[in-house]
């Protein structure tokens, strides 16, 4: 473990319980594989070779901070809870749990552990990366942490916001106008990460001011989105400058307050014409611009240099679809534009579920139900979603929120291409999406037992201790994959669910090649429906 994380958990241990000594810190890591963190397959506690002494009274750490939320499954969390409570067996024990985010409150299976503590057993402390605290078991009397220190130091250690604000941009799917001239048929959608863009843009002014933000005022063109301004206004109070907006008609250019250094904020520089509009009409009318200004997203064949303009620091460069109107197939095809401030359409357009499926070399189908022939050519679901995850992810939240009530729980088939849809959902979950990926395996013998056998045949199992405590909980559950063929999958999912008397809300595949209503009594609500390949290319 390298020297500052051993300093940190020490900071930590000490803004708890004040008077520590460090007599057992962390000397070496050992590596749990992916599948294992994602997945069923739970690891050992022995891999974290803890101690416990029978008279001292002691804290342990168990720190996940350096993993992302989204990649680690609802088993290894529950992995981590027991091992907190195995350190935690006396009343002067403390176990403390660092993670990311805090697990849904009701139907993640990582409280189980915490809240069945028996009465004689010691404190559970769970902590998230804003410094929130949620002590269980029997507390100690516990010191609350700095929280702005503590997100200092989280970040230090774990990086800036940067890649969480880029975890949640969605880079949405349409007809989008850009101006008179100009399509594209991508926007970048910031609305989910106006946090994180604030922490971004807090930093980045303070690193091209070199710290000194004195007398220094921002500047936004009028017409900004919205998530954009509300990220601007946060900034601005944090670092306690002024902000206004450029207004879009030059007679009412407002005069520049003396001794100011004012500094433009943009939420896209596209083709760069309204950057450069605002650059240049600020500095004729006397205004002192800083030599940088900053995007939240910048076109990536843009650039300042050699027209005296200041240069701009993007936070994410993009590859920025533009297209002439002339040039613009969709135009061509006389498709409307998609409003970007909502978005009504339900589902793929087919214009878009075509490009999405044609952007990949498609190629021999590598899983799905053991008894199924294989297709010859089929698209690659993983590279699809490596490519346009957030695009799915953003249109399967809509179909979600109409056919299910908020937290619903995913279950979904235990595949590589499915798992990686789910997580790009969970990174923009306003409660952290919970889901249940059933093993293959699991689901081949469900088809041929009984609800008794498939009861028994998950016992000690992770996805069956996981199905229990939805049953218990009586959550809302829909299920999912990344495309129907045959139905064998889906019946096979919602037989097994039917043993633990789950009934989903819906059934949702990406892709459903066997269009239809429901199925076993369950609505199905697909992103795009047409005929089975398996009918049309045998």
């Amino acid at each position: 473990m390298d020297e500052d994380r051993q300093k940190f958990h020490e900071w930590l241990a000490r803004r708890l319980v004040t008077s520590v000594s460090v007599r057992h810190a962390a000397t070496f890591t050992r590596y749990i594989p992916a599948d294992d963190i994602r997945n069923s397959v739970l690891p050992s506690t022995e891999i974290l070779s803890f101690t416990t002494s029978e008279t001292h009274r002691e804290i342990k750490i168990i720190d996940c901070s350096g993993n992302r939320y989204g990649d680690m499954g609802e088993n290894f969390l529950h992995w981590v809870a027991l091992c907190a409570t195995k350190f935690a067996t006396r009343a002067e024990q403390i176990s403390v749990v660092v993670l990311p985010s805090f697990p849904h409150n009701t139907f993640s299976p990582f409280w189980t552990p915490i809240l069945d503590l028996s009465a004689e057993a010691g404190t559970v402390v769970v902590v998230d990366k804003t410094g929130g605290l949620e002590p269980h078991g029997r507390p100690q009397p516990l010191s609350s942490l700095d929280r702005e220190l503590f997100q200092i130091k989280y970040r230090s250690l774990n990086g800036a916001p940067r890649q969480d604000f880029e975890d949640k941009v969605i880079r949405r799917i349409g007809h989008f106008e850009i101006s008179e001239e100009y399509c594209s048929h991508f926007f970048f959608d910031g609305s989910r990460a106006v946090t994180e863009l604030a922490e971004v843009l807090h930093d980045a002014i303070i690193e091209v001011t070199r710290n000194r933000t004195g007398r220094t005022a921002l500047l936004i063109p009028e017409t900004t989105d919205s998530w954009m301004e509300r990220a601007v206004t946060a900034t601005a109070n944090r670092l306690n400058v002024p902000w206004s907006k450029w207004p879009d008609d030059p007679a009412r250019i407002p005069e520049p307050t003396p001794r100011t250094t004012y500094m433009l904020l943009l939420d896209f520089i596209k083709t760069g014409a309204t950057y450069t509009r605002v650059a240049q009409q600020a500095i004729d009318a006397g205004y002192k611009l800083h030599r940088y200004s900053v995007a939240a997203f910048m076109s990536s064949d843009f650039h300042t240099k050699g027209n005296g303009l200041p240069a701009v620091q993007p936070i994410k460069s993009v590859a920025a679809e533009r297209v002439s109107r002339e040039q613009c197939d969709q135009c061509g095809l006389r498709l409307p534009h998609t409003d970007k401030q909502r978005d009504d359409f339900a589902g793929l357009r087919s214009y878009d579920a075509w490009y999405i499926l044609t952007s990949v070399e498609w190629k021999p189908e590598l899983y799905g139900p053991p008894e199924t022939p294989r297709l010859l050519h089929f698209p690659p679901f993983s590279a699809i979603f490596e490519r346009f995850g957030d695009c799915v992810a953003y249109k399967l939240e809509q179909v979600m929120q109409d056919v299910a009530p908020p937290g619903v729980v995913i279950v979904c088939p235990e595949e590589p291409a499915v798992q990686l849809l789910i997580r790009r959902m969970q990174h923009w979950a306003d409660d952290p999406m919970v889901a249940v990926p059933l093993p293959r395996e699991a689901l081949t013998k469900s088809e041929e037992s009984t609800l008794g056998e498939i009861r028994q045949l998950a016992r000690s199992t992770g996805w069956g201790r996981q199905l229990e405590h939805l049953s218990q909980q009586q959550a809302s559950v829909v299920v999912l994959d990344e495309i129907n063929v045959s139905n064998t999958t889906a019946q096979q999912m919602l037989h097994l669910l039917k043993a633990f008397q789950i009934q989903p809300h819906a059934y949702t595949p990406v892709f459903n090649f066997v269009p239809a209503e429901q199925l076993d009594g369950v609505p199905i609500h697909s992103l795009y429906d047409l005929p089975s390949p398996r009918r049309v290319w045998s």
